[in-house]
């Protein structure tokens, strides 16, 4: 489970940094294609990318932007979107208020693994950028601290 969430947040960061690199049309296995469908009845502008070993299909329902990701073997391995601060819950809030004063948000998702949910926050001010995550919903764990020069 923890290697899974690892891979997860490894296929995001490659998400932000090749989504305007890729041209979104990686060929994608039927099996895939098929998980996906079944996963995800009504998606609409679907784009595929190969990142990290695991296969991201880009979409949108609702109106709301997706990220899926699924192994080679087409099992499905999560989904994530970005949400804005006032969606996360309380005791997050709390959380970065009390211990991250002078930090302003930079990239925040909600994720959810196995119908578990979790967030992963980044953080930045003049000197750091810092990467957080929670999947206990009441408290953030430290994932990466990046000085800046």
């Amino acid at each position: 489970m923890k290697s899974k969430i690892t891979m997860l947040f490894i296929a995001f960061a490659f998400t932000l940094s090749t989504s305007f690199a890729n041209d979104g049309h990686t060929e994608v296995p039927s099996a895939i294609n098929h998980n996906f469908s079944s996963h995800f009845v009504g998606a609409k502008n679907i784009s595929w990318n190969k990142v990290g070993g695991l296969y991201q299909a880009n979409f949108e329902i609702d109106g709301a932007n997706l990220f899926a990701f699924f192994s080679s073997d087409a099992h499905f391995i999560g989904v994530m979107h970005n949400i804005l601060s006032d969606r996360l819950p309380l005791l997050l809030q709390a959380d970065l208020k009390t211990n991250y004063q002078g930090y302003w948000i930079t990239n925040l998702c909600e994720y959810a693994m196995h119908h578990e949910p979790g967030y992963r926050i980044t953080l930045e001010n003049a000197d750091q950028k810092i990467i957080l995550k929670s999947d206990n919903l009441s408290d953030w764990q430290l994932l990466e601290t990046i000085n800046k020069d």
